[in-house]
């Protein structure tokens, strides 16, 4: 299973406020959402949304595929080079993630987004999954 949950706000720059500046890049970065293809039969736009509020655009994304899908991350990759004044976390859970060498596998990872730089971070909160959510397998388990 790859799970992933994730939140921007959306800037243009961390001190200029242009505003067709801004509207450019997201209408750059909606642009480029249209053209992934994510999962067959199923467009990124099924997983995000973009919304304005006070002033602010707010860009939030969530699913649960079978496999890991690189578009979750490359969205935050290209929100980083593009609108470089964005701030936001996505976290992953990847069952298949423990071929690197760090295992994953049983473990939330964060990616942080400020600045224009995405960088690895570590959870804090709900990492390790087992057993800090889920219970490990069991066998001779007996669902009543």
């Amino acid at each position: 299973m790859f799970e992933f949950h994730g939140w921007a706000v959306l800037h243009y720059h961390t001190y200029d406020n242009a505003e067709t500046l801004e509207e450019a890049a997201l209408q750059k970065l909606l642009q480029w959402i249209s053209n992934l293809r994510c999962i067959p039969d199923r467009k990124a736009q099924d997983f995000i949304n973009i919304q304005r509020q006070n002033g602010q655009i707010c860009l939030t994304m969530s699913g649960l595929f079978n496999h890991r899908s690189v578009f979750v991350i490359d969205i935050f990759k290209w929100i980083a080079v593009i609108m470089p004044g964005s701030y936001g976390l996505l976290y992953i859970h990847d069952e298949e993630d423990d071929k690197g060498e760090i295992d994953y596998s049983n473990e939330f990872v964060v990616w942080k987004l400020a600045r224009g730089n995405l960088t690895l971070e570590k959870d804090p909160f709900l990492s390790p999954c087992i057993p800090l959510m889920e219970d490990p397998f069991n066998r001779s388990r007996v669902d009543i």
